[in-house]
């Protein structure tokens, strides 16, 4: 099978009427707009999703406790933002974004909450302090990003059906789902996934086994800047943003080894990058320590990460976790 990636914006109302290419933002809210997919017949696309769901909740913080962030008043009311479950697992459902402070950025999933408290799966206290300001979102699922299965094959097994497959770094597994033309869900095995989210670090990649169609995905451009963990291993993460970037601006690499990836004189002593993108053969960077971005002996600095984008990391070990900051590029 072919692998590729295919994505353009189109404009809803990204931009007032400025085209993505040479845009400028100034905005309070989150602009909105729709990004076209190009699924390839009877071939793998990666996916990094550029766009967020809308925020439900913007505020500052009173007060941290560990993992436990309150809030003036009771903002949530009856709201119940923490996960589902699926078979066994808990499965985050809302995410929070921190927009001040000294970790701006951050992304944390919801673990539960009040009406004026929110509890998040990682302790906060460290990076999140009162006055900070923090906003709430709903995480991407496979209901939200392919209603009643749309615009994929659907089927009575995962060899009838199109695949929506979705690496977890933290397992370093790939796991398979597909629409049940059945029970009318979304399936992994036996079990229903409708709801299973797509974290801010994750991309989807599909396995079209039909005639090639089209996906769209609509939502917020998230503004500011953003984190995501890349963790020891391998990592298959979004470009965040629907705008394209060289590698050298793309702040993968800084330097620091705690904040970025780790550099080196050959491609066996660095951590690789490896981008997704056309219908041509992905293919694999690295930061050379005095020459740059590099692929083999080819200069590549700029080499673009392009609008929905996948790109495959891979932190090698003893190199611990770090978090990808990105600013805003445009």
């Amino acid at each position: 099978m072919n692998v590729r990636f295919a994505a353009k914006v189109i404009v809803a109302s990204l931009l007032s009427g400025v085209g993505p290419a040479h845009a400028q933002i100034s905005a309070t809210t989150d602009p909105v707009g729709v990004v076209e997919v190009d699924l390839a017949a009877n071939a793998y696309t990666f996916i990094g999703l550029p766009l967020y769901s809308t925020v439900i909740f913007k505020g500052a913080v009173a007060g941290v406790s560990s993992s436990t962030l309150s809030f003036q008043g009771d903002p949530f009311g009856t709201l119940t933002l923490g996960p589902v479950m699926i078979g066994p697992e808990q499965v985050p459902q809302y995410f929070i974004e921190v927009n001040s402070g000294s970790d701006v950025g951050a992304m944390i999933p919801i673990l539960s909450n009040t009406a004026g408290a929110l509890t998040l799966t990682e302790d906060a206290s460290s990076f999140i302090v009162a006055n900070d300001t923090v906003t709430v979102r709903p995480l991407h699922t496979l209901d939200s990003l392919f209603p009643n299965g749309a615009p994929l094959r659907t089927g009575v097994s995962i060899a009838a059906a199109d695949e929506v497959l979705v690496f977890d770094a933290s397992r370093q597994a790939t796991v398979s789902y597909f629409y049940s033309s059945t029970h009318s869900q979304w399936r992994r095995g036996t079990t229903q996934n409708g709801r299973r989210s797509i974290l801010p670090n994750q991309c989807v990649y599909i396995n079209r086994k039909a005639a090639a169609t089209k996906l769209f995905i609509s939502g917020t451009v998230k503004l500011g800047a953003t984190g995501i963990d890349v963790l020891t291993g391998y990592n298959l993460v979004p470009n965040p943003f629907p705008f394209a970037y060289p590698l050298s601006l793309s702040n993968l690499y800084t330097g620091n080894i705690n904040t970025g990836l780790k550099g080196g004189v050959s491609v066996a002593a660095a951590d690789q990058v490896t981008i997704y993108s056309g219908s041509s053969v992905p293919k694999t960077y690295y930061y050379h320590t005095t020459l740059g971005w590099r692929s083999g002996t080819t200069q590549s600095n700029n080499v673009m990460i392009p609008v929905g984008a996948a790109v495959l990391i891979q932190r090698k070990s003893p190199s611990a976790a770090f978090t990808w900051v990105k600013s805003q590029p445009f």
